[in-house]
């Protein structure tokens, strides 16, 4: 049962990863009910918390109060370890909001030209920058690769929530980040997967990224295919709640596969999106996900915040801050200069600028890659991890200012 243990353990030690959960909805749903405290504020205030709870924090914390003896001990307690029914959720929390996000976009807006010369520019940049800065600071080849590459990701979870709050998300400068960070994310891939052969020495690194290529288009086809029938079924009625499972299962489904095929499952969410997005119902998909979304969205946000290190961001401060910056002014630059030569404003450029620098949970992703392969030493994993938090910790203060410059905002989801 929840809370069940064995005696002389503290109460939180007690609690099981439902009881956890159970706490993080609680806490999250008061944060929400905060009146007139933006989305983009609460996204920020939800990543402190998880930041607040992560055992690095907590350690931290515990030696500090132990030399004013204010503890019997200067061992913190595990109180919120980074456990698997939390990644799950997390994980959820971030399908079901690019899948609201999909269900708002159309599928020729986000495979377009411009995005492309966006996603483009936004690897490259970062990229090459990143490259040369790790082998012109004592990097080896390999660290000097993953950094390129973690530098090159894209996580569009934190910048759409800002966004959406913000009343913007039907602007062209939204659209452009959006379809550029689903985009970047197969160019992404395929860089990783050149690096990750590279690294290790391979001389296949041609037919891995061929085979990349392969599978997510194939993917990508096999979606719009099953994808038209679903619409046909959901449309032949009004939207039952059987209906409206199949739209789940569909969701899910996608996510699942962009997974097995090395995409990110936020890419499956958010093309099953696209894809409801022709169904005559997708207002009503979009209202009878809303719940779902105020779930786990908060937890995703919450976990990001576990991940932070404490003690790397104190040990490697400056690699850390130079890093963190190089991340934002290449894609900043890179983006930026992409919208600008797609005639978008010099403002809305600078947004897509910063709608595209944090780096999340897709960084973290590929740095686990290189640690588990032993091609990332802990120390230098700590920094990118590091670098890959605090980008996705400053976007919410800069994309709200930057975006409040602008006189013509609109309500959610763009209506004109």
């Amino acid at each position: 049962s929840l809370g069940a243990s064995s005696p002389g353990k503290s109460f939180i030690h007690r609690l099981d990863p439902r009881a956890k959960i159970i706490f993080m909805v609680i806490v999250s749903t008061s944060i929400f009910m905060i009146e007139n405290l933006a989305v983009a504020a609460v996204v920020l205030v939800l990543m402190l918390l998880g930041v607040a709870i992560s055992p690095s924090f907590m350690a931290e914390l515990w030696k500090v109060m132990f030399s004013f003896e204010l503890v019997s001990s200067g061992v913190a307690p595990k109180l919120f370890l980074h456990e698997e029914v939390i990644t799950l959720f997390a994980q959820l929390g971030a399908i079901i909001l690019l899948f609201k996000v999909g269900v708002h976009s159309k599928i020729e807006k986000v495979f377009s030209k411009e995005n492309m010369f966006v996603a483009i520019a936004g690897v490259l940049f970062p990229f090459i920058a990143g490259y040369l800065y790790a082998a012109n600071t004592g990097g080896n080849f390999a660290y000097s690769m993953f950094l390129g590459a973690t530098l090159a990701a894209t996580s569009v979870g934190v910048t759409v929530a800002v966004l959406k709050d913000l009343g913007v998300l039907g602007k062209r400068f939204s659209e452009v980040i959006i379809g550029a960070a689903i985009l970047d994310d197969i160019l992404g891939l395929l860089v990783l997967s050149v690096v990750v052969n590279l690294a290790e020495g391979a001389t296949t690194a041609l037919n891995s990224i061929l085979t990349t290529f392969a599978a997510s288009l194939i993917f990508l086809i096999g979606a719009i295919l099953t994808g038209k029938y679903i619409v046909e079924y959901m449309d032949k009625r009004e939207l039952s709640q059987k209906r409206f499972l199949v739209a789940l299962a569909y969701m899910l489904g996608l996510a699942y596969i962009a997974e097995a095929v090395k995409l990110s499952a936020i890419v499956g969410a958010f093309l099953a999106g696209i894809i409801l997005s022709r169904s005559r119902h997708y207002n009503l998909i979009e209202e009878k996900t809303s719940g779902l979304e105020y779930l786990f969205m908060p937890i995703f946000f919450i976990s990001l915040g576990m991940l932070v290190d404490v003690n790397a961001i104190a040990r490697f401060i400056w690699p850390i801050v130079i890093i963190t910056l190089i991340a934002c002014i290449t894609k900043l630059v890179g983006c930026g200069l992409a919208a600008r030569a797609a005639k978008l404003s010099f403002l809305d450029s600078a947004i897509v600028g910063i709608g595209m620098m944090p780096r999340g949970e897709v960084a973290l992703i590929i740095a686990s890659i290189g640690l588990t392969k032993n091609i990332l030493s802990q120390n230098e994993y700590s920094i990118i991890s590091a670098m890959a938090i605090l980008t996705s910790i400053i976007v919410p203060f800069l994309l709200s200012w930057v975006v409040s410059l602008r006189e013509d905002r609109v309500p959610d989801y763009g209506q004109q």
